[in-house]
């Protein structure tokens, strides 16, 4: 197993971002079969693990691994070198994302920080995996990284997180109702053939 990045994916990495629309899609707004999974309130983030380590990356090209020390030591101890995650790095205040605390993190003095990461630790959710054991997968259509990603998340524990995603609209239309009050901003829709 290649335990290193490949080059394409060194940090900064470029991210397809979500596009905003009013309303619920209809069928066939997509090509090929939708899948539907929550809009995170927090940080977009790359997680980069290899046999030096771990960092974690902002989608603008930052380095935030001194910021979010839990997730690299839990992504150290969770998911094998050569690996690169795609996601979002939350804050959970009881039952709500908290998305100040997670700005209270990017201002704090390496001094208060321990203080922080106490009282709310974050909280990674993957959505995609870009690379397994030093390939670049990211030219494999979605069903076949979310297979890689959902067998790399199988042993997973706290912090880190397999954002869920659904083909049922009916599903998809019952989190875009309800998800809202715990700081989901929505949903992202996506066809399975990307």
């Amino acid at each position: 197993m290649d335990e290193s990045i490949p080059r394409a994916l060194q940090p900064p990495v470029a991210v397809a971002l979500a596009k905003l629309v009013k309303t619920f899609p209809g069928p066939g707004a997509l090509p090929g079969p939708t899948y539907a999974e929550p809009k995170w309130d927090g940080f977009r983030a790359i997680i980069l693990s290899d046999s030096d380590g771990v960092t974690l990356w902002s989608r603008q090209g930052k380095d935030l691994s001194r910021i979010f020390p839990e997730l690299c030591a839990a992504v150290r101890a969770q998911v094998p070198p050569g690996v690169v995650l795609d996601g979002e790095t939350v804050i959970w205040n009881g039952d709500r994302l908290d998305f100040e605390a997670l700005q209270r993190r990017m201002v704090s003095s390496r001094a208060a920080l321990p203080a922080l990461i106490h009282k709310l630790p974050a909280a990674f959710a993957a959505f995609d995996v870009l690379a397994v054991a030093g390939q670049d997968v990211r030219g494999v259509p979605f069903m076949g990284r979310r297979q890689l990603l959902e067998e790399l998340a199988r042993d997973w524990a706290a912090p880190l997180n397999l954002s869920p995603t659904t083909t049922d609209m009916e599903v998809a239309k019952t989190w875009l109702k309800d998800l809202p009050a715990t700081g989901v901003e929505g949903l992202v829709l996506n066809s399975l053939l990307n």
